[in-house]
């Protein structure tokens, strides 16, 4: 349990500051030794750092074998040389060969490191592998990590050879499926080998809120960081925000193998900022430095936008204005590049969806999105709800305190935090008691439990930003005890029909939260280019307008994509998008925008 202490609060060219400490059990040691505030130029100083390069990429060609049947042995001491090639970051199911192989997949890479990084601790890690992963690194087992679209990693400084080659073998496992949307296998994020010395800087998290009352901005920085030396050391963090003559100091004392928080907190004048919003997303760069006797140790720069996302009774406010937001899902997923998101794909897509189409507001998604997609996101103003893969009716995940959805949720808020583009976490899509009929569908009570517990947990992680979970039973069998509802600060609901109607039924039920329609659709769509919106559905797009508690909605989907889910044509591809998956535009599509601009009149 994470305790605050309140050390000191004082005034510096009428600026102020509150700076707090959170230690946990093992922090209890520590004291905060110095702190201080000075009014400077971010400009005046270079920030020493960059003696040796900090990271290698090892993307590139991989040797693969796809296989259910060999053994650790036999991976271990295989002539590698006849395996097949891959290119990661990617997916082995793009590949012809493979392109409906389910089980495990083995890559191989050869390496060598820099001379410089000799007496440097090192660490490998990966942006994401599907689904279950095993690493082994000159036949050394480093570890196991469960989950397909969060990032992972292991310190290898005991185990990598500062001469000679390196083997990394990765096993990647895709016989886990969720959902609709396809099981794309293999290592489909980057994977990077970084230098770094004995103490480093794990993270750093910031927010900025702007308090429109007291026309102040409110920041805290958190700070995770690791002594991996033999010995105390002093650490001093110096972080700087670009464009802002203030920086903040902090020197701490770090024990042998501790990983400690600390949090700093300080206020500013709101006239200082320009607030981020869908309009003008304006974004601001946080860099901390590290310091060991006065050598830079770590460096870190991350941006991050000021912008308030709240509710006020059933409205949704941005930035102190009310707001009603619109758009329409994306499933990653191209039939040349998997789920892997290459940069021109994304940016191609996000930006037709926002400034063609017209949208701003989404869960794009059933799972965490690719960091270059946050990224763009943030850079365009675009909204986006984060999730983990927890879907439907026979999720084998959907019980109280899990921990293994825990692991996903902890990993998807600690990478994506900093992100002004994410303004809320959603917890699961759809659950539902897998027995009865459509019409008397309600959550079991161990799904209830699992969104509740979820619930709490993310109050946990991230107090910053609102709470919801997908449903299908409100408007059906769901009722206040047996319904997520008090926990959530939103509710987000799926439909396909009757939208209006079933707002209505659900704001019966459960009144004074915001609906937002996480999915619409009806009769989904058709192939390119004639497939179109039934008349139905249109109407029921521009009627959800007239209900004031209704926030906006999203459709299901920008584009086609490929699955193995009922219903999927012979195509291979759910025919759901208003563009297809090469993406070519449906007549659907015009009609979306046309939609989207009657909201906006």
């Amino acid at each position: 349990m994470l305790r605050e202490r309140t050390i000191e609060t004082f005034s510096i060219m009428n600026r102020q500051a509150i700076v707090t400490l959170k230690p946990n059990k093992k922090m209890k040691q520590l004291s905060l030794l110095f702190l201080f505030m000075a009014f400077v130029s971010c400009g005046q100083k270079e920030l020493p750092f960059g003696q040796y390069q900090e990271a290698i990429s090892l993307n590139g060609t991989w040797q693969f074998l796809a296989s259910n049947n060999i053994g650790k042995d036999q991976l271990l001491t295989a002539d590698y040389s006849s395996w097949d090639t891959l290119k990661v970051p990617g997916n082995w199911d793009t590949r012809s060969r493979y392109a409906d192989f389910v089980g495990r997949g083995f890559y191989r890479k050869e390496f060598q490191i820099p001379d410089d990084w000799r007496g440097k601790h090192v660490r490998v890690h990966f942006g994401a592998v599907y689904q279950t992963s095993k690493v082994w690194l000159n036949g050394q087992f480093l570890g196991e990590h469960v989950g397909g679209y969060t990032p992972f990693g292991f310190n290898v400084t005991d185990v990598i050879k500062r001469e000679g080659s390196n083997s990394l073998v990765v096993m990647a496992d895709n016989s886990y499926n969720r959902g609709a949307w396809w099981p794309w296998g293999g290592i489909s994020r980057e994977v990077t080998l970084e230098a770094h010395e004995p103490i480093r800087l794990v993270s750093q998290h910031i927010s900025a809120i702007p308090d429109f009352e007291r026309d102040e901005v409110q920041f805290a920085i958190r700070y995770r960081l690791k002594n991996n030396s033999s010995k105390t050391v002093k650490a001093d963090i110096r972080a700087t925000i670009d464009q802002q003559q203030d920086t903040v100091y902090a020197t701490k004392d770090v024990a042998p193998g501790e990983e400690v928080f600390s949090e700093i907190k300080f206020n500013r004048s709101l006239a200082d900022y320009k607030l981020w919003c869908v309009d003008a997303p304006n974004l601001y760069s946080l860099t901390s430095q590290v310091t060991v006797d006065g050598k830079t140790v770590d460096l870190d720069t991350d941006k991050f936008g000021i912008r308030k996302f709240e509710v006020r009774g059933e409205q949704f406010f941005l930035n102190n204005k009310p707001v009603r937001l619109n758009g329409v899902n994306r499933v990653h997923d191209h039939p040349s590049y998997g789920n892997t998101e290459p940069d021109p794909l994304v940016r191609k897509d996000m930006m037709d969806i926002k400034y063609n189409l017209g949208g701003d507001f989404a869960r794009l998604m059933h799972a965490p999105y690719s960091e270059n997609l946050l990224d763009l996101c943030d850079s365009i103003g675009f909204l986006l709800v984060g999730e983990i893969p927890v879907w439907g009716d026979d999720d084998p995940q959907a019980f109280p305190d899990n921990p293994l959805t825990k692991q996903w949720l902890k990993e998807m808020v600690e990478r994506d935090y900093n992100h002004p583009s994410v303004v809320a976490w959603s917890v699961g899509n759809e659950l539902r008691d897998p027995k009865g009929e459509w019409s008397e569908k309600a959550m079991t009570t161990a799904q209830y439990k699992y969104v509740n517990s979820m619930l709490d947990y993310v109050e946990k992680l991230d107090a910053t930003r609102l709470k919801t979970y997908v449903t299908i039973t409100s408007y059906r069998q769901g009722e206040v005890g047996t319904e997520p509802y008090e926990k959530v600060d939103f509710i987000s609901m799926n439909s396909y029909g009757e939208a209006m109607k079933l707002a209505q039924k659900t704001h019966e039920k459960f009144p004074g939260k915001p609906i937002f329609i996480s999915e619409i659709g009806k009769s989904q769509i058709g192939p390119a280019p004639a497939a179109e919106l039934s008349e139905e559905l249109v109407t029921e797009l521009k009627g959800l307008k007239n209900l004031p508690y209704v926030t906006g909605f999203s459709i299901w989907s920008y584009n086609d994509y490929r699955s193995k889910y009922k219903g999927t044509p012979a195509t291979g591809f759910r025919e759901w998008g208003v563009v297809n998956e090469r993406r070519e535009r449906k007549k659907a599509y015009y009609q979306l925008k046309e939609v989207f601009s009657f909201w906006e009149k």
